[in-house]
Parts: structure tokens; C-alpha cells; sequence
């Protein structure tokens, strides 16, 4: 069965994924907002994804074999994230990504998604101005330039949300290093 959600928030997917799993749909691959679950008994894994950097192919070599020395299971990467499971009834597992990290990860994501926002707001901005000044309405120009405020709304929501993890991680880091 495929699913599409778009991988915005890294927490929100894996909260996701973890209740598709619990319902006995299990995760077999998944690329950028495509996600492909085939059907297994519920419950029986807990899934965790994670950002994996591109500081060459030794150390990620290392990493994938401590995880897979650890019973923790490669399911599929795109990119640069990857998900990882674990069978539940060997309890819940952490990937030990540091909060640095994943706070510039988490950081890059609100930069794009801020410059998205930022564009379509300026081009529905400029547009609708110009469109009341004529002398007809341009119906077409006018939904495109209502659908690129749309746009901003839809994706302040994700944005804000990102905002506040990052903050999340930040208070904890703050926390533990003071």
C-alpha cells in the first residue's frame, strides 16, 4: 500500500510511520513524500529515522554496522534520511544523532521552507496588487496569486512547528551544557 505525506518534520513522520506499524502496516520503502507499507502483525516493530551525513563512506560504514550489531535494522533511505527498525519486543531504541546536529538539520529545513514562504508571498503580494488596478479582473492571474498566498499558509504551519522543536532541542542542549 502507498501513502503520501510530505517529510516536512522528521518527529511528525516517525510518530506516523510508528502508528501505521502499530495497525500492522509495516514499512518497506519510502522516497521524499512516496511511502510504501506492506501488511505484517501489529505492533511488531518501532521505526526510527535518521540524517545521515555525508562525512564519507568509512565512518557511515562503521555507523550502519554498529546499528546492525545493536539488531537495529536498515529499512530504506532517501537521500539523506534513512529509517531504521527494531523488533518491539526488544524495547525501545534511540539513535544517537547529537542534538547539534539535529538542530542544524531541523535549522536547513526552516531556511528552505522560510524562502518558500517568503517567494510565494511576494509573488501573491505583487500580483494581487497589480490585478485590482486594471480595468477587468484576470480571474486566471487572480487564483494563481490567491493560490500562492494559500501556499504560505499551508506552510507556515509545518514552519512553526519546526520552530518549536528546534527551540525543544535547543532548551535541552542549553540545559545539559550549562
Amino acid at each position: 500500500m502507498d501513502k503520501y505525506r510530505l517529510a516536512v518534520n522528521p518527529y511528525d513522520i516517525e510518530k506516523w510511520v510508528n502508528d501505521m506499524a502499530s495497525q500492522g502496516w509495516h514499512l518497506k520503502k519510502f522516497a521524499w513524500i512516496r511511502f510504501t507499507f506492506e501488511r505484517g502483525e501489529p505492533g511488531s516493530y518501532i521505526y526510527r529515522p535518521d540524517e545521515m551525513e555525508q562525512n564519507g563512506a568509512s565512518y557511515e560504514d562503521e555507523y550502519l554496522d554498529f546499528l546492525r550489531s545493536s539488531g537495529i535494522e536498515q529499512v530504506d533511505r532517501s537521500g539523506n534520511l534513512v529509517f531504521f527498525r527494531k523488533p518491539a519486543n526488544d524495547g525501545p531504541f534511540e539513535l544517537y544523532s547529537d542534538k547539534k546536529n539535529k538542530m542544524n538539520k531541523l535549522s536547513q529545513r526552516i531556511s528552505l521552507l522560510l524562502s518558500l514562504i517568503l517567494l510565494n508571498l511576494a509573488i501573491g503580494l505583487i500580483g494581487l496588487s497589480g490585478i485590482f488596478s486594471a480595468q477587468a479582473i484576470d480571474w486566471i492571474k487572480l487564483s494563481m496569486n490567491i493560490t500562492n498566498i494559500l501556499v504560505v499558509v499551508l506552510f507556515s504551519i509545518p514552519l512553526l512547528k519546526l520552530v518549536r522543536v528546534r527551540n525543544k532541542l535547543k532548551k535541552d542542549l542549553d540545559l545539559f551544557t550549562d
